[in-house]
């Protein structure tokens, strides 16, 4: 009987392990870790120390932002158009095209290498949209080892950004303005015929107001297309900031900190782990 019982006992243990073989609980992780808080201490001091030399040894940059408003093409009748210039998706592509690139490497004196290699551009969509016609912002930041050419490069290529944003919305403009133009003529003849019309005085006065209506018209669309398309400068840059400043060289520095710090947590379990197999072996 006795042989029995010890026999369902060693069945039970092979077919049944019990819990703790089975399950790791958060105590005893952290019980690991704290045996092991040497290395968690050692790696985050290393990882801050190294994260703080990166930061004091590496060349320092200057980097200046500029924002400018692409303008919004709309329809005719006043309902938003999406156009590549002013896509968010499209917009960032076509300001690093060899146009405006050429153009900035002119104004400042830099190749176009350098231009590219300096000037970084994107154009952010609203959150929470799917469509691409929403209004589009371009952030442009030039990153040099130098404040001010940081901040000339920037507004430079803003400068050539809203100068092409500006070519499709003048083109527009100019042709509402010479429509309104057109019209008033138009209107200012009528007027002057109602009088001395005669029997067809009648045809004349419909054709005023139809073409006083369309003045109305034409001046609306040209107040839409100057308050919703037209570009503009958002912001320019003013001051560079600094690769090595306070803020930037903390904030390494914790980065590089915490970084050690989860390398350290992890050697600790690692070895925690090997010594349990060890002993077990053993």
């Amino acid at each position: 009987m006795a042989t029995r019982s010890f026999q369902w006992q060693i069945v039970a243990k092979r077919r049944w392990p019990v819990a703790s073989d089975r399950e790791i609980t958060l105590g005893e992780v952290g019980g690991r870790i704290w045996r092991g808080k040497w290395y968690v201490v050692v790696a985050a001091v290393a990882g801050a120390l190294i994260g703080l030399l990166l930061t004091v040894t590496s060349e320092t940059t200057y980097a200046a932002s500029a924002k400018v408003y692409l303008g919004q093409a709309t329809t005719m009748v006043g309902n938003l158009a999406q156009t590549a210039g002013t896509n968010p998706l499209t917009a960032a592509t076509i300001l690093q095209g060899d146009a405006i690139v050429g153009a900035v490497a002119k104004a400042t004196g830099l190749t176009r290498s350098s231009v590219n290699a300096a000037v970084n551009i994107s154009v952010p969509r609203a959150p929470g949209t799917t469509s691409g016609n929403q209004p589009a912002i371009a952030s442009i930041t030039a990153k040099t080892d130098s404040a001010d050419e940081s901040v000339a490069l920037a507004n430079a290529y803003a400068a050539q950004a809203l100068a092409g944003a500006n070519s499709g919305y003048a083109k527009v403009t100019r042709t509402l303005a010479r429509q309104i133009k057109a019209t008033r003529a138009d209107i200012a003849t009528l007027t002057a015929q109602v009088s001395g019309a005669g029997a067809s005085q009648g045809a004349v006065v419909s054709q005023l107001a139809a073409q006083r209506t369309n003045l109305a018209l034409t001046e609306l669309q040209l107040a839409r297309v100057q308050q919703i398309e037209a570009p503009a400068f958002v912001s320019r840059a003013k001051s560079a900031s600094s690769s090595s400043s306070g803020g930037n060289r903390a904030r390494t520095t914790i980065i590089g900190a915490v970084t050690g710090l989860l390398f350290g947590i992890v050697v600790a379990l690692v070895l925690s782990n090997t010594r349990r197999r060890g002993t077990a072996t053993a």
